[in-house]
Formats: C-alpha cells, sequence, structure tokens
C-alpha cells in the first residue's frame, strides 16, 4: 500500500482512468501504486483535487435533496467517459466516486438509472449538455 494506490482506491479511478487523467502511461500508474516509483507531489495534488471535488459535489447534492425534502432520488449515471465529461468528471470512475459518496451519505432511497432511460433522466440531461462550458481561471 502507497500513499497513491489509497488515494486512486478513493477516488474510484482505475489505473488506466488515473493515467488519461493524469497523461502518463498505465505503466507508470501501476508502479506508483505498488511503491515501484513515487509521485511527483502534483500528481498527488491533482488526485487529491479530485476526491475534494468528489465530496463537495455529493455536500452539495445532499444538501438540495434535503432543501427539497425530496422522497426518493433518481440518478443518471454516465454510461462512457464522454457523457462523464458532459458531466465534469474526467471519467466514469471519477462520477462513481462522487456518486457512492452521495449515497453513502443519503438518506432517502436512490435509484441509478443510464442518462435519458427515463423522462427525468432525459431532462436533466438535456439541460446539463446544453449548459455553457464553465471557463477555467
Amino acid at each position: 500500500m502507497t500513499p497513491f494506490s489509497t488515494i486512486l482506491s478513493i477516488s474510484s479511478l482505475s489505473q488506466r482512468e488515473a493515467a488519461n487523467f493524469l497523461a502518463v502511461s498505465t505503466s507508470i500508474v501501476d508502479k506508483w501504486s505498488r511503491g515501484v516509483r513515487t509521485p511527483r507531489p502534483e500528481v498527488i495534488r491533482e488526485m487529491t483535487n479530485l476526491v475534494q471535488k468528489q465530496q463537495e459535489t455529493a455536500r452539495q447534492m445532499l444538501k438540495i435533496v434535503n432543501e427539497n425534502e425530496m422522497e426518493a432520488i433518481e440518478l443518471g449515471f454516465p454510461t462512457n467517459d464522454h457523457e462523464a465529461q458532459c458531466l465534469g468528471w474526467p471519467c466514469v470512475g471519477a462520477w462513481k466516486g462522487m456518486a457512492g459518496r452521495f449515497i453513502a451519505d443519503c438518506t432517502k432511497p436512490v435509484n441509478l438509472v443510464p442518462r435519458g432511460s427515463t423522462p427525468a433522466a432525459a431532462a436533466a440531461r438535456d439541460q446539463q449538455d446544453f449548459q455553457p462550458a464553465k471557463r477555467k481561471k
């Protein structure tokens, strides 16, 4: 166990997804995970930022659920990395990490459905897909 493998685990990214996210080879991610090589501090910071984004997004979603006194939640999941990226996540694994945090803390029933597979999920997908992209500062 290494610090990198631990944060990789809580991020819910696969080694392939982490390699794509960090713009390195899967071999490098494997070596960082096994402790053969040590990642640069920027790599740990990038992974930490992703985990913090997952935590904050889950917290915001819980706040919305609680403020609106929702009885049940239908959560549309991305079926591929492109859909995840449309939602602001680098890959499906990153979305799953956020969703897992949300579901673990939510006291209401959560139904996971593919994005667009029900009228509510389709409406949410369409609204998200037409949002202007936020620019990085």
